[in-house]
């Protein structure tokens, strides 16, 4: 491919002109990567947990929410009724505006945590003006479902407040957990059957895992070829006919065969090494205004097409047998053109490439995509992300 700028004879209008050519592909086809089911899917299961708790903050330079808001004048008369000292009126701590109520959320590791463990908090204001130079006193974090019960950790510790947010901050490994936090990525055939999984090949009396594939790689096509990949590779250890089950376009259930109950953590292993072959994929585009990337996935086809966008124009051109390209005449035109090669049909990582080498600000390569996908000419889902 080649990209090269042209100046028209009026240099107050001056166009650009943008070439791509596409040689046959003669040689092999390149080879299709490869990676384990674990890089990209997850257990069931297994997750990030959310402690929550509802704290008091001192130590603030008259930005707390003391004063006239009540739920702080409660917090404050509670925590010194804890120390015998009697408040008789509510209204004898309203002037402590160096107070403050706060929400207060942990995050446990996706893989559990175990009695002892530090974990950062994260700190966010009810009414305060300001966070800064304030102080978390003990601070109990419960599980964020109210059908689990009991005391998990206990935060407190100096809060850090960064940027223009004063509302907000956090403190590094604040929170200490009380109690061990488990992840179960085990159920039995009549739990998954309970929710619906009614596959004549889920049995109730046997163990079972879930691997759910990350959304960028979800679809039939890739969870089945996983769950053909787990049986290639695992039935013959497991001496059953069958190991994996794609339920859906997402969940893959797999066997734990009965020798292996007293050693799961081997098969899970053993799973989540398996090799598989990683085809395109769902052609995708994904757009990040926020960022200003796009990411394309799959075979993101073009067709022939002209769309309208300032004064770029952009032409897809067959290359000759002597590998020159014929450059067409360059006239003074609003368009962008694009004309589809026949010996291979360009795609979007091409239009990108090329737009990039003739440096076409990211609003522009946004607009021009997302004209050619409106005229249906670009043959990919586009995503929004950020």
């Amino acid at each position: 491919m080649c990209c090269d700028r042209f100046k028209t004879m009026d240099t107050m209008h001056r166009r650009f002109a943008l070439i791509i050519s596409f040689a046959a592909v003669t040689a092999a086809s390149a080879q299709i990567p490869t990676a384990r089911v674990g890089d990209i899917t997850h257990l069931q299961g297994q997750g990030r947990n959310v402690l929550i708790g509802y704290g008091l903050v001192t130590g603030l330079a008259g930005t707390g929410d003391g004063g006239k808001f009540l739920p702080t004048m409660k917090a404050v008369a509670e925590m010194v009724a804890r120390f015998g000292v009697q408040v008789e009126s509510i209204r004898d701590v309203e002037s402590a505006k160096n107070t403050a109520v706060v929400m207060v959320e942990a995050v446990v590791p996706e893989h559990g945590g175990r009695e002892g463990e530090l974990l950062d908090l994260q700190i966010t204001a009810v009414a305060a003006k300001s966070l800064v130079g304030g102080r978390l006193l003990s601070t109990p974090l419960i599980y964020h479902d109210r059908g689990v019960d009991g005391l998990f950790a206990f935060g407190s510790g100096r809060i850090i407040v960064e940027g223009m947010v004063q509302t907000s901050g956090y403190i590094r490994q604040g929170g200490r957990l009380e109690r061990n936090i488990f992840v179960n990525v085990l159920a039995e055939g009549k739990e998954l059957r309970s929710i619906g999984l009614l596959s004549p090949w889920i049995r109730s009396d046997q163990t079972y895992l879930t691997l759910v594939l990350d959304d960028a790689h979800a679809g039939w096509s890739m969870a089945t070829a996983i769950a053909q990949a787990v049986d290639k590779e695992l039935s013959i250890s497991a001496d059953v006919e069958r190991v994996a089950l794609a339920v859906d376009s997402k969940n893959i259930v797999v066997l734990l065969p009965a020798h292996q109950l007293g050693d799961p953590a081997s098969w899970i292993r053993d799973v989540e090494r398996t090799p598989i072959l990683m085809e395109s994929g769902e052609a995708r585009v994904t757009i990040n205004r926020r960022t200003g990337t796009i990411v394309v996935t799959g075979e993101t086809r073009l067709s022939p097409v002209i769309v309208s966008q300032l004064g770029l124009t952009v032409t897809v051109a067959t290359s000759q047998g002597d590998g020159t390209v014929l450059r067409p005449a360059i006239e003074q035109q609003d368009f962008v053109a694009l004309d589809a090669a026949r010996l291979r049909q360009p795609n979007v990582r091409d239009l990108l490439d090329a737009l990039n080498r003739l440096k076409v600000p990211f609003k522009d390569r946004v607009a021009i995509l997302e004209e050619i996908h409106r005229a249906g000419k670009l043959h990919a889902r586009i995503l929004y992300e950020g």
